[in-house]
């Protein structure tokens, strides 16, 4: 089966969004990343400072054609720093590098990615969010929600065309009925991304979202961290996150009290929905492969 992850921050003790990164960090990451089953994925930047993408999305892009990376790396996710700084919405990632969206820096990250940008993660409540969509679809950017603590009229105001991790990026404690979980599932329009990794979310909720929205309105992801791939212990990770890989796979910041991202890869997740059944083999294919393609208006080959 072929795999497409939408959403790899990392993998094999390598961090994508690493001050430190190098080419060749980058490119052994890729090649276990491959050989670890996944066909094609986005390699995945959180938020960070400006400076770290001005270093780390051309050294990405420059690593990428000099390996003749092109199929299996065909663009880059920016998951941030256009989300929300409030806690728990903010999830692992540090709010003090959070920022307003424009139009403007949405281009100057372009440049910066040599036009490679394929997906944007927004928070659809910030100043500026409508406009800076607008600009990313004119670029050829999908644009995905989330990390938000957005109403639905404000999700109703974006041009977006997905929502990144539904059910995840999230206080723990929300509204029982208002709240973009319940806005998200609701817009037909909205295909929703989730991690099946058997710790983002229970299997009861991922049957739910298959049932509002339908498999073809559904993409799986793996969230993969730079810990994927290590034994269970203590790591610090995403520039600011003291966290514990348990036994059972689980990634958890006990202080912050969320998840840091996963420790699997996108074949563990489609084990999961078979594990539970909530998918057939057929429409796991689609999920993992087809309908990221058609998120991202890629052609399938």
């Amino acid at each position: 089966m072929k795999y497409f992850d939408l959403q790899v921050n990392g993998a094999f003790g390598v961090d994508f969004s690493a001050p430190g990164l190098t080419a060749d960090d980058f490119c052994r990451c890729a090649e276990r990343v491959l050989a670890a089953g996944v066909t094609r994925f986005l390699p995945t930047l959180i938020t960070s400072s400006w400076e770290l993408y001005q270093r780390n999305l051309p050294l990405l892009a420059k690593a990428i054609s000099a390996h003749g990376l092109d199929y299996a790396v065909p663009g880059f996710h920016l998951e941030g720093p256009f989300i929300s700084s409030e806690p728990g919405a903010v999830g692992a990632h540090d709010p003090s590098k959070t920022r307003l969206p424009t139009p403007t820096a949405l281009r100057e990250l372009q440049t910066m990615a040599g036009g490679r940008l394929r997906l944007l993660t927004l928070a659809a409540e910030l100043p500026g969010a409508p406009e800076t969509a607008a600009c990313a679809h004119n670029l050829g950017i999908t644009v995905s929600l989330g990390h938000q603590l957005a109403t639905s009229a404000q999700m109703a105001a974006i041009h977006a065309d997905a929502l990144t991790h539904l059910g995840n990026g999230l206080p723990n404690m929300i509204h029982r009925h208002h709240n973009p979980i319940w806005s998200g599932l609701a817009d037909d329009e909205l295909t929703a991304m989730i991690i099946s990794d058997g710790h983002h979310l229970p299997a009861e909720l991922i049957h739910c979202i298959i049932r509002c929205k339908g498999v073809d309105k559904l993409v799986v992801t793996s969230d993969a961290s730079s810990v994927t791939g290590l034994p269970p212990g203590k790591y610090h990770l995403m520039g600011s996150n003291d966290a514990t890989l348990h036994d059972n796979g689980l990634l958890y910041n006990d202080s912050k009290q969320c998840l840091v991202g996963s420790a699997s890869l996108l074949p563990q997740c489609a084990d999961f929905l078979r594990q539970e059944k909530l998918l057939t083999e057929e429409d796991i294919t689609k999920v993992v492969w087809t309908n990221p393609h058609r998120l991202l208006r890629m052609d399938e080959y």
